[in-house]
């Protein structure tokens, strides 16, 4: 008979002993990596041939997936947190899937009641079969989808741990990217070891290849060490911690509701996780104190912030489990710092008192963290800054690659204001004017032109380009300050200053008989931006026929860039409320007024004429998604870029494109704490991605001021020209007519002006030739004695196609559509002429576009 022998539990006494020497070096050995590195690096030394080649690629192919997949992750990447893989491969085919569920529901919708059977007397007998009494609970459907759901669970389960295994640490680092150097030293192998097998090598170099392929195959299997051991060390456990979460986070009236922790690691003293937010609430939505007091830790232990590549439903959580806090002293920086720092191996030095606050510069490390992670919420969290509001306080500039200085301010130094000061609008050999004061003190500085190293005019001039600007922010934030400001820096400068006011005159009513050009309707802007355009047009062809010098002194012809003075003055023309002007794309002037400002961004910089754009909201999209929307955007993230004071509180998720600030953002609040408005408080970027928080100079009557300087225009010849190139020249030189009018009577007049000017010119509009008259010999005293040719003549004998087509490009017609537009020609002869013409040496090309060689009649 046999004997039942009980079951032993193991406990610390009778546990198996810790195994070492040779048997701990054996049980390494249970890695499945090891042998499948040791394999591949035999298998590819045996083989040769064919097989050798085809292992070869196939191990290419992988290595070059494993990397893209590493080095690009998104929500096809199926990690955790970022689309589950499991519930994407049990689901794979939506169509499928949805087919199934029809299927279900039509079958739980089925009548199943008992079929009636006729008995031997006639009468109906029911029917009870087997299965019946399953298909007629009241609690089938629930019991049916109950059932399918906890299959379709232990399916994602099962799934969920091969992923697991098969990509080991996969959930730990499933948020950042691989650098190019980890993925080479990851997969770099994988194709570099078969492809070894092409060099001659003796036996011993084979050994050390598969030597070398299976310690690449232990190490990657088992890359990094997995932090459960480190958690059972733990008292508490990854476990407490989680509980504790779901009890005082996650619950239904707590700050996150249905929030979880996922990739949680339990170090000795520090618990990492990351925050994910499953409804609408972004994860930065838990508070620190909230944390500390679910895990019984102080306040400034915890540290919730959320990286760049992280999704607003995601953030990072660190916790110092066990501090030191009785031996700490609160009030030296540094060790704070040390003690708490989310940072691992960076350093707090040269902690200072201001007159402000505090400064202190922070060194990151050289591995593992940049100036680029840092954050002023998990600084302020660290450090436990006073006030609910003491991330607005900080302010961090980069010094260099690993340095960055934090200056908290409890008293903003710009709350006083910034009064204006004329001198300090006087621009500089590189373009800038001063237009304010940062945060640090310094001047704040805007640019008005860029200079063209070593290109000179005939006069020794500076060569200078326009630059382009954009700014943002609601009413009352400061706008109209930075543009007033402007006005009058440009007319000490000899600038040529036209405005759009976007608020029909409301915004800028003093400024209507101080600038060369204003206009209040929205069909006023319109018809500014073609004028600007044709402006260019001129500017561009008059330059073509110019020389230049360069830095050593010679002489060139065709002069492709701008020189203030020689002969034309600077100019720039200003939208504001630019978002307004093109709300409604249905009007008839939206789409000229986007096309002529694009035509702006993109061509006339080189002519001297920038642009300059006013929004309320700073997100670009507000100005449409055209052709023409997004070349003005591109436009705009090049040039100068000011931010105000917004309705919105994410100001730093805005469409800057490449310009997108180096730190966050921290909304303007509408008050300084002294009762102040902070009107002209804004953000300044500083030529790359670093914005600084400045105040633009104010003055309570900044027209008055204009009005003693100099208002600059444009020459005769250029207003001769735009007017015989299009209504919106005439309108131009008939500004003085309506600058007394509102916006909308102005709009009426010019709405009536450019109909008598399309009915005066008609469709065969006479191409006037704007070239510069020659000089006359003997001074202008000499009269020459031309004869007066007969109008009537030019009914007889019309202009040829030829004499058409270049006087079309001397006036600043570039391309062969262009020149059909104007001479009312076909496409067809136009191309003709402009070729004929080049042969002649007449007309030259020149990136597509076309230009004047020498006079048609020469």
């Amino acid at each position: 008979m046999a004997t039942t022998t009980p079951t032993q539990e193991e406990t610390e006494d009778n546990a198996p002993p810790e195994l070492t020497g040779l048997r701990a070096r054996m049980a390494q050995t249970h890695n499945p990596g090891i042998y499948i590195g040791s394999g591949l690096g035999i298998a590819s030394g045996w083989l040769s041939g064919d097989p050798l080649l085809l292992t070869t690629l196939g191990t290419t192919g992988v290595a070059a997936g494993w990397t893209a997949l590493g080095m690009h992750p998104g929500p096809w990447r199926w990690l955790p947190g970022q689309g589950e893989p499991w519930e994407w491969m049990t689901r794979s085919s939506r169509r499928g899937y949805r087919r199934r569920v029809r299927r279900m529901r039509r079958r739980l919708g089925l009548d199943h009641a008992y079929g009636p059977a006729v008995g031997s007397d006639g009468l109906l007998v029911p029917t009870i079969g087997i299965a019946n009494g399953w298909r007629h609970r009241d609690d089938r459907a629930a019991l049916v989808r109950g059932a399918k759901a906890d299959a379709y669970r232990k399916r994602s389960a099962t799934l969920r741990a091969i992923w697991a295994k098969g990509l080991p640490d996969w959930e730990r680092g499933w948020w950042r990217r691989y650098s190019p150097m980890e993925m080479a030293l990851r997969a770099g192998p994988l194709a570099a070891i078969p492809a070894s097998s092409y060099i001659d090598v003796p036996w011993w170099a084979r050994l050390l290849v598969a030597s070398t392929a299976a310690t690449w195959g232990a190490r990657m299997w088992a890359l990094p060490d997995s932090a459960t051991p480190a958690a059972a060390e733990h008292p508490d456990g990854i476990d407490w911690y989680l509980a504790r979460w779901d009890e005082w986070i996650a619950c239904e009236q707590g700050p996150l509701p249905a929030s979880e922790l996922t990739d949680v690691r339990l170090d000795e003293d520090r618990l990492t996780a990351i925050i994910v937010s499953t409804t609408a609430r972004p994860a930065l939505g838990v508070g620190q104190d909230a944390v500390s007091i679910a895990f019984e830790v102080p306040p400034r232990a915890v540290n919730i912030y959320r990286p760049d590549d992280m999704a607003a439903s995601r953030a990072k959580l660190t916790v110092k489990l066990r501090n030191r806090t009785s031996e700490l002293d609160m009030d030296d920086l540094s060790a704070v710092w040390e003690e708490y720092s989310p940072y691992y191996g960076s350093e707090l030095y040269d902690a200072e008192e201001t007159e402000f606050g505090r400064r202190f510069k922070l060194l990151m490390p050289r591995r593992g963290s940049s100036v680029a992670d840092v954050q002023a919420l998990a600084i302020a969290q660290a450090l436990d800054m006073d006030g609910e509001d003491a991330v607005s306080h900080l302010h961090l500039r980069v010094i260099d690659a690993r340095r960055i200085e934090v200056n908290e301010m409890s008293i903003n130094p710009l709350q006083d204001g910034v009064p204006l000061d004329p001198h300090e609008l006087v621009m500089d050999d590189r373009g800038y004017v001063t237009v304010g004061k940062d945060i640090y003190g310094d001047p704040a500085r805007w640019r008005l032109m860029i200079p063209n190293e070593g290109k000179f005019g005939l006069t020794g001039q500076q060569g200078m380009s326009a630059v382009h600007s954009f700014s943002s922010g609601t009413t009352g934030s400061g706008k109209s300050s930075l543009e007033e400001t402007l006005l009058i820096a440009q007319m000490i400068n000899g600038i040529v200053g036209w405005l759009a006011d976007g608020k029909y005159g409301a915004g800028f009513a003093s400024w209507t008989h101080v600038l060369d050009w204003m206009v209040k309707s929205h069909y006023g802007a319109m018809l500014m931006g073609q004028a600007a355009v044709d402006v260019g047009k001129f500017r561009f062809s008059t330059q073509m026929k110019m020389q230049w010098q360069d830095a050593d002194g010679y002489v060139m012809d065709g002069r492709s860039f701008f020189v203030p003075g020689e002969p034309f003055a600077p100019m720039q023309v200003t939208w504001d409320e630019f978002n307004e002007m093109v709300m409604d794309p249905v009007k008839d002037h939206v789409n000229p007024l986007l096309a002529s400002a694009s035509n702006l961004g993109r061509q006339t910089r080189s002519a001297g004429i920038g642009a300059r754009v006013y929004v309320q909201i700073p997100n670009l999209d507000s100005i449409g998604t055209n052709k023409h929307a997004n070349a003005i955007r591109d436009m705009l993230q090049s040039g100068n870029i000011a931010l105000f004071r917004t309705a919105r509180a994410d100001i730093d998720v805005m469409s800057l494109g490449s310009r997108t600030p180096k730190f966050r953002l921290e909304p303007i609040p509408e008050k300084f704490p002294n009762g102040s408005g902070t009107g002209g408080l804004g953000y300044i970027a500083d030529g790359a991605d670093q914005y600084t928080q400045s105040r633009m100079m104010f003055h309570p009557n900044p027209v008055r001021v204009a009005r003693e300087l100099p208002r600059p225009t444009l020459t005769t010849s250029e207003a001769d020209a735009i007017a015989d190139m299009s209504p919106a020249g005439i309108a131009y030189l008939r500004r003085d007519e309506y600058r007394h009018m509102d916006a909308g009577e102005e709009e009426a007049f010019l709405r009536d002006l450019v109909k008598q000017e399309d009915a005066k010119r008609g469709k065969n509009t006479t191409v006037v030739d704007l070239a510069p008259v020659p000089a006359i010999p003997g001074g202008t005293d000499v009269v020459l004695d031309v004869e007066d040719e007969d109008e009537d003549l030019d009914v007889l004998v019309p202009p040829s196609r030829s004499e058409l087509v270049w006087h079309a490009v001397d006036r600043g017609a570039r391309r062969n559509g262009e020149i059909a537009k104007v001479t009312s020609l076909k496409p067809p002869n136009v191309a003709g002429a402009t070729r004929r013409l080049e042969r002649l040496g007449k007309l030259t090309q020149v990136d597509r576009d076309w230009h004047t060689v020498e006079p048609i009649d020469a």
